[in-house]
């Protein structure tokens, strides 16, 4: 999906993804380097002054939240008249990117080696045990069993 949407709905956009918060300081931080334009009454915010601007996240009291956008400089100002978009493409390029199956495997594969490794040193560990004369006393041996057999 292409086109523009209002802070607002580029903060819900962000929201499954973000806490609310989150998801405006994410929007702001895109906005001040570049990732994200502001689009004030219809013409892009340049890179020179988008870092004056700010998406503020407020929630309302049916639980929605909203966003608008402020500025933090003292003359010329955002004015409540101003109408303030982005692009929906470049807010939806903010979402976290899910895992390729390869760095999945990847993962799946470094905690697999990871297991062996541990179950290794277990089993050593054991043996070396059983080599100095360990044996798990017999009431723990036939509590075991009686939980195998009956369970």
């Amino acid at each position: 999906m292409s086109g523009r949407c209002s802070p607002t709905d580029a903060l819900n956009l962000l929201i499954p993804a973000f806490a609310p918060m989150e998801a405006a300081a994410e929007l702001t931080r895109a906005a001040h380097d570049n990732r994200c334009r502001i689009i004030g009454n219809g013409t892009t915010i340049k890179s020179d002054i988008a870092p004056r601007l700010m998406v503020v996240a407020q929630p309302e009291n049916d639980g929605r939240w909203t966003a608008r956008i402020v500025g933090t400089f003292a003359l010329g100002g955002v004015k409540p008249t101003d109408v303030w978009e982005f692009e929906i493409d470049e807010v939806k390029a903010l979402l976290p990117q899910p895992d390729t199956r390869g760095e999945a495997l990847e993962r799946a594969t470094a905690a697999a080696e990871e297991a062996m490794i541990e179950a290794a040193t277990a089993r050593a560990e054991l043996e070396q045990a059983r080599a100095d004369g360990w044996e798990p006393p017999e009431s723990d041996i036939r509590a075991v069993l009686r939980f195998l057999i009956h369970d």
